[in-house]
């Protein structure tokens, strides 16, 4: 495939999600584990396979998943004339739930690797723009024609934890994946290694395949009770070095083998503990050990109940669980102080702490981590806690978190911020270039004096909406942000339009209507339909409330908008879409 002069653009275009960011949230593995894997002869069998194969591990929670997928990661790239791409799926947050990101990074990958494969997305990007990244389909199409290509080589993906992706789009993936062998070209050197947990509605998917090759972690008792001892070895030897105690610790040792039952997340936990406690006896520390459940469920439980003030701790572990993505300790600082009675920036100062990571470890513990100066939960196990305790009927209000009461929070907060006067005095002054720049993180002052403008515009409506009915108690705070005309508009609503759109030109005219209807907020279009105005305005860009809605297809939306009787502007005119369809209905019937 030749040049198509349009591979920065088709990069730029492929680059959804931070995908390196998430493999390095990874740990390490200690060294000579995870080896099982590779000297397996189904691993081998795998590999040494000319055309495209698939390899399934599976393994239960908290036994190592996501580590091992790292160290295949290493270990294959060291194959010569291989390709190697990856993705992590994360429950967690918003750009590590979908097959169209996963299939984004490992495109981005290829094609970093292998520039002139572009070509194959060429045809795509020139009918859909960046639009093309939203199929699964269409970019599976591409990844099989652009590894097809002689000039590619051999491909690897490595997809860890499956079982986190979205529910929805996992089938039509896998059925990708495992169709590849049976398809027009079987001979491609294209391969896939998939990890998760043994649940049924992926076996279903997986199992039936003739070409499906599984390792069962969950059945490799000695292999993974191995690398757990020397998982517990490396951490009580870096014990004995903390406390100067060489050679000392060893009955540590033998209780955390007994106890540990193949879970490295539970080793990992207990070790952490044990590292945090000061000046402890030998029965103080065998006790720590001994009295620790082995359950994650009941060891998340014991580590909240050490919270220092377990309503804060709530509030930072509600904002991290809604969060569309990890959020920054300078974000989160001002997420967990903000409240809806500030009316300044001055007002919320007082709230904020000068050293948050302290404050967050000290109200949760060892339930979140801080990597990169960003936050996140110790593990997908905890949020699971945190939210099926709800969704399973238990109302324990202490360890229990509803997503919509979350959601509900979170866009309290992201409206609050916005509504502080310093956005309606001292909006962006938003232009082209200052828009690309604020964008691309160039526009450094503001990112320094309001670090939660971005999170807060591009995010606050999806929280809104994610809060169902209860998001109304919100209604009239988004009247403050949503006025016509304001500086408040003037501040968000660009960064949130060209997250979607791309920039334009103009703002003005924006009504409240016009944004609820974009946004896809129908009670509020509902709430504003029945207080009257002018719910004709015209914004220059697009046209009326109905415009909007139809554009961004919120079919709910435009059929209230058409039942309040909103017009539509179409060529210059205004149309009300209602009677001019039954106008037409008499016309042909005559």
């Amino acid at each position: 495939m030749s040049s198509s002069g349009n591979e920065e653009n088709i990069l730029q275009c492929l680059y959804t999600s931070s995908y390196g960011e998430h493999w390095g949230r990874v740990r390490d593995p200690v060294e000579g584990t995870c080896t099982w894997v590779t000297e397996h002869p189904r691993y081998k069998n795998w590999l040494e396979e000319k055309s495209a194969a698939l390899l399934w591990l599976s393994a239960d929670p908290g036994c190592g998943k996501s580590v091992t997928a790292s160290f295949l990661i290493k270990h294959l790239k060291t194959r010569a004339d291989t390709i190697v791409c990856y993705f992590f799926f994360k429950d967690d947050y918003a750009d590590q739930r979908s097959p169209k990101f996963a299939l984004c990074a490992i495109l981005h990958q290829l094609f970093t690797q292998r520039k002139h494969l572009c070509g194959y997305a060429e045809q795509e990007f020139k009918a859909k723009g960046k639009g093309f990244t939203e199929e699964v389909g269409a970019l599976w199409d591409i990844l099989v024609k652009a590894v097809a290509d002689k000039g590619c080589g051999d491909v690897i993906c490595v997809v860890d934890a499956l079982d986190e992706c979205e529910e929805g789009a996992l089938a039509p993936l896998i059925r990708h994946i495992t169709g590849l062998p049976k398809s027009q070209t079987p001979d491609i050197p294209l391969k896939f290694l998939v990890t998760s947990r043994p649940y049924h509605r992926i076996e279903i998917e997986l199992v039936p395949t003739e070409t499906t090759i599984r390792l069962k972690g969950e059945d490799e008792v000695t292999a993974v009770t191995t690398d757990v001892n020397r998982v517990i070895d490396e951490g009580v030897e870096n014990l004995e070095s903390y406390w100067g105690q060489p050679g000392e610790l060893g009955y540590l040792r033998k209780r955390l083998q007994l106890s540990a039952d193949r879970t490295f997340l539970w080793v990992s936990l207990i070790l952490e503990i044990l590292r945090n406690t000061v000046n402890a006896s030998r029965a103080e520390l065998m006790n720590i050990v001994s009295t620790t459940p082995a359950n994650l469920d009941k060891l998340y439980t014991k580590i909240l109940s050490k919270s220092t003030d377990y309503d804060k701790a709530r509030r930072v572990l509600n904002i991290v669980v809604a969060a569309a993505r990890p959020l920054t300790l300078d974000e989160m600082n001002i997420a967990f102080a903000v409240r809806r009675e500030h009316k300044s920036i001055c007002d919320m100062q007082s709230n904020l702490s000068p050293d948050f990571e302290k404050t967050v470890k000290n109200v949760c513990g060892l339930f979140v981590r801080v990597i990169d100066l960003k936050i996140y939960l110790v593990h997908q196990t905890a949020r699971e806690f945190l939210i099926k305790r709800s969704s399973a009927g238990q109302t324990n209000p202490q360890y229990t978190l509803c997503p919509k009461e979350s959601n509900f929070l979170m866009a309290d907060i992201c409206i609050s911020y916005l509504s502080l006067e310093e956005f309606e005095k001292d909006a962006l002054g938003i232009d082209t270039d200052r828009y690309e720049r604020y964008v691309k993180g160039e526009l450094h002052e503001y990112d320094e004096e309001y670090p939660f403008l971005h999170y807060a515009a591009i995010h606050w409506a999806d929280h809104f909406q994610d809060s169902q009915n209860q998001g109304m108690e919100l209604f009239e705070a988004t009247r403050l942000i949503c006025r016509a005309g304001s500086g408040r508009v003037q501040a968000w609503f660009p960064l949130c339009w060209g997250n979607w759109e791309g920039y334009s030109e103009s703002y003005e005219g924006l009504t409240h209507l016009m944004i609820a209807s974009w946004l896809g907020q129908g009670m509020v279009v509902e709430r504003l339909l029945e207080e009257g105005g002018d719910i004709n305005a015209q914004w220059s860009i697009y046209g009326t409330a109905l415009n909007l809605a139809a554009i961004r297809k919120h079919e709910d939306v435009v059929r209230i908008l058409m039942g309040g009787n909103v017009n539509a502007h179409l060529f210059g005119r205004g149309y009300n879409i209602l009677q001019t369809v039954c106008a037409i209905a008499v016309i042909r019937g005559s």
